[in-house]
């Protein structure tokens, strides 16, 4: 979940967004998924507060939080001290602040890529296996600091192409040595997602990824590129993406963590669209209508559960009253008629019901994202 700030769902303009987070929170729930891959920039030091709430909605609804950073150009070392840095002030001091563990960063996802660096190409084989040394190097680094930073529960997880332990294509010297590579990354890195793109059938996924899931003794995931869809592309449409997705997922079962969409944005104007926060009569419109849904479901479980935490109560009718008045800013800004001060009216939420309700219950997904 890149910042992609010129998406409205990229995380810039998700995060602190009540609506947007409800929304991405339903989708995370109507299609299973166990984690999200955030790219925070700099909300850590200018908006803890939104980043603690947005983490500690994931971690209760059973989604992992993991902060993705990312430029291939951190492999030198010349450069390194860029991404150290952003994994102190971003990462280690901002879980410092943090009292709730629900509110902590607990995982780190580095997207770093050699192969897309511009010298990549017109490097000979052992100069590419040169930056991989560099690239495990890398990922050293950022796991002596956590560790040195009383930051040693922080898990570090990694983006690798399925193509890394070919001899054709990296100057391995033997199988020995591209063993070696692989066991020391695996000491480092608590899980890896196999990036296995341009592969659009089981068999070439299997070509690509079946050494890793047998071999490293640390979390294998498998990553389906979702900007892979559409005419001439490697998915003629998204459910030829899901597909596989779903054929991966039963071939490998559990030696697999999961299956990792990426990215976001692409996966979110692709996948079929999931109701509307505060629409939980599923008819397209935040109204009244939603308000009746939810009180008459209210202390027990049901489609105006908005949360997804298991039981219909205040902090629903909150997601519902905060679509509502979205809805009418929207309609504001293009002179549209909008009756939510009526609707409102007519919509208090009596006392009683503020003042009973449930414990929320733990709600687990799977899957990936």
């Amino acid at each position: 979940m890149w910042r992609a700030e010129s998406h409205p769902y990229g995380s810039e303009n998700v995060i602190g967004d009540p609506v947007r987070q409800q929304e991405v929170l339903a989708h995370v729930a109507a299609n299973n998924f166990d984690r999200l891959y955030l790219s925070l920039g700099n909300l850590p030091l200018s908006e803890p507060d939104k980043v603690a709430g947005w983490l500690s909605s994931l971690n209760a609804r059973g989604v992992e939080p993991q902060m993705l950073l990312g430029a291939n150009t951190w492999i030198f070392p010349e450069n390194r001290s860029s991404l150290l840095a952003h994994v102190y002030t971003r990462l280690i001091n901002y879980n410092l602040t943090r009292t709730d563990p629900a509110e902590r960063i607990p995982s780190l996802h580095l997207d770093i890529e050699p192969q897309g660096l511009s010298n990549w190409g017109s490097a000979d084989p052992q100069g590419k296996k040169q930056m991989l040394y560099l690239l495990s190097d890398t990922y050293q680094d950022v796991r002596s600091l956590l560790d040195a930073n009383g930051a040693d529960d922080v898990r570090i997880y990694a983006d690798l192409p399925v193509w890394f332990d070919s001899s054709s294509s990296i100057g391995w010297d033997d199988t020995a040595e591209r063993n070696a590579w692989f066991q020391g990354v695996a000491e480092t890195l608590d899980g890896v997602s196999m990036m296995a793109f341009e592969r659009g059938t089981l068999s070439s996924i299997r070509s690509g990824v079946d050494w890793e899931v047998q071999n490293l003794p640390i979390e294998v995931r498998i990553g389906l590129n979702a900007a892979e869809v559409g005419t001439g592309e490697t998915f003629p449409d998204f459910a030829g993406l899901d597909t596989l997705a779903n054929s991966i997922a039963a071939h490998y079962g559990d030696q697999i963590g999961g299956v990792d969409y990426q990215p976001f944005v692409d996966y979110w104007d692709l996948a079929p669209a999931v109701a509307a926060a505060g629409d939980y009569n599923a008819d397209g419109r935040v109204d009244s209508d939603d308000y009746a849904a939810w009180r008459s479901q209210y202390g027990g479980a049901g489609a105006a559960d908005g949360n997804q935490d298991g039981v219909v109560n205040a902090a629903d009718y909150s997601i519902w009253r905060d679509a509502l008045e979205s809805a009418a800013t929207a309609a504001a800004a293009t002179s549209a008629p909008s009756p939510t001060a009526a609707v409102l009216a007519a919509c208090c939420v009596p006392a009683v019901l503020l003042l009973h309700g449930r414990s929320p219950r733990n709600h687990k997904s799977g899957g990936g994202l």
